[in-house]
């Protein structure tokens, strides 16, 4: 097996780290949970309510995150007792994982990006579609940049609503600490940057230094690792859970 005896540590939830485990325990490997971050639904907010309530008004609705897909849809239920968005509405998604997620919950996707990134989105989506003062709606996490809002604002009416938040988690496991600071792994893996600023943070500079030896999930994530002094050994050129174990396995494998 390619990756026999090689150790990761995951810093994903422990439900998302199964998607690691799924590709890399076959091939040897061992993962090592040690969640940086975790997902919260937001309060039902008088806004978040109101917006719900008047769903119909939209024309296109924008998801970025299958996070933000269950979060929604959790909404939606609760407040306006649908079970599914509206047939009216267009729906576009950032990427298949998304997209899968969209349509678990009853919906076929009108538009997905040619690659997993909020940017590639907006520009195909305002190149194939005409937006043009259409009402947009953005169910986001709180922590996602205004990429979408600055960029549809010129040409839209763009609500956003943050149906989700990420927080940091805290340590429930003092084994993955003693693995990196007595450097018995080989390589921590990174899917966003706000697990990267919580990494940093939780482990403090006694622990962490740059010799720490990062997997990142895309470009993004990468930057936020350059911003703490590391130098990433590899950054996955798809950014999803396959494309940063496909960049792993060649990593090994060559």
């Amino acid at each position: 097996m390619i990756l026999q005896g090689k150790s990761f540590i995951s810093t994903v939830s422990v439900h998302k780290s199964v998607e690691f485990k799924n590709i890399f325990e076959p091939l040897g490997a061992n993962v090592i949970d040690f969640p940086m971050s975790e997902i919260l639904a937001m309060e039902k907010t008088p806004v978040i309510q109101s917006v719900i309530r008047q769903i119909e008004k939209f024309q296109w609705i924008i998801f970025t995150s299958a996070n933000g897909v269950v979060h929604f849809h959790r909404l939606l239920k609760e407040i306006g007792n649908e079970s599914q968005i509206p047939n009216g509405i267009k729906i576009a998604s950032v990427g298949i994982k998304t997209a899968n997620a969209i349509e678990n919950n009853g919906r076929k996707v009108d538009f997905t990006g040619s690659r997993n990134t909020v940017e590639n989105l907006v520009d195909d989506l305002m190149a194939k579609e005409s937006l043009q003062n259409c009402n947009i709606l953005l169910p986001l996490g709180n922590l996602a940049p205004d990429t979408l809002e600055k960029r549809l604002s010129k040409i839209a009416k763009v609500t956003r609503i943050n149906v989700y938040r990420t927080v940091k988690a805290g340590i429930a496991d003092s084994g993955p600490v003693e693995l990196i600071k007595n450097n018995h792994y080989d390589l921590i893996l990174f899917t966003s940057p706000s697990g990267m600023d919580n990494f940093v943070e939780t482990l403090g500079p006694e622990i962490v230094n740059r010799e720490v030896r990062v997997a990142s999930i895309g470009s993004v994530t990468t930057l936020a690792a350059e911003h703490h002094g590391f130098t990433c050994v590899l950054t996955a050129k798809i950014s999803t859970y396959e494309g940063l174990a496909h960049e792993i396995i060649n990593y090994y494998n060559t």
